[in-house]
Order: structure tokens, then C-alpha cells, then sequence
């Protein structure tokens, strides 16, 4: 990780220039602001996904955040923000082994992202 960090332009209301810090993980172009306090960096997100007979499923969607400028609460660190999804599909019961190993696949990975969070974190990025 650098020392210095990565400045970008952004835009609020299409009339004023904000220059902010930007976390290098940050994949999001902030397009689409109103106000300074709705920044949120967004790191690149990730999903379990599982083959069915009415197509492919992703859940789990999960990605790196932090909106550091959030009015009453702003969020001082990197947080995992993950999408939970209540939505029912149904699956013959002899493929529910097939997504049982992609859920523990997933919390692998969920648990990895928390690692990156913390790294970053302790790197003030």
C-alpha cells in the first residue's frame, strides 16, 4: 500500500468538484452523488452462485465499503457489506448437497473479505 493517498474528483450535483481520498480498493465512480455525505466507496463485489433448472442463482453478493463521510454515523473503517436475499427457490433434494458446498465454499470467502477489511483497517486504507 502506498503512503500518499489516491485523490480523486468527484462531482456533486454535476456543478461542484470535490477532491476526496480514495482507498485503493475502491472500484466505484462515485457517479450520481447528491451530497458529499452520500460518498460511499465500494469495492468489487463477489457472489456464491449455483447452477438450477431455471438458470444460474447468485446470492451472497459481497463487497468492501465505507461511507466516511455519513452524516450521524460515519463509517471511520472498511466494512463487508453483504446482500441477503429472502427469496425462496426451490431444489430436488438430491442437489441440495451441490449447494450446501457452495455455501460452505462461500463462507470461506465471506470470512477472507473480513480478513481484507481488517488489513485494510490496520493500513488506515
Amino acid at each position: 500500500m502506498s503512503s500518499e493517498p489516491r485523490m480523486v474528483d468527484v462531482t456533486i450535483f454535476e456543478t461542484r468538484t470535490v477532491p476526496i481520498p480514495e482507498p485503493e480498493w475502491c472500484v466505484d465512480p462515485h457517479d450520481g452523488a447528491n451530497y458529499f455525505t452520500d460518498l460511499t466507496h465500494n469495492g468489487r463485489e463477489t457472489a456464491a452462485a449455483i447452477d438450477t433448472p431455471h438458470g444460474t442463482i447468485r446470492f451472497l453478493g459481497a463487497w468492501i465499503s465505507q461511507a466516511p463521510y455519513l452524516v450521524g454515523s460515519p463509517e471511520l473503517h472498511p466494512v463487508v457489506s453483504v446482500e441477503l436475499d429472502s427469496g425462496a427457490t426451490d431444489f430436488d433434494a438430491t442437489d441440495i448437497h451441490r449447494l450446501t458446498a457452495v455455501l460452505r465454499a462461500r463462507a470461506d470467502e465471506l470470512d477472507e473479505l473480513a480478513a481484507q477489511a481488517l488489513r485494510y483497517r490496520e493500513g488506515d486504507q
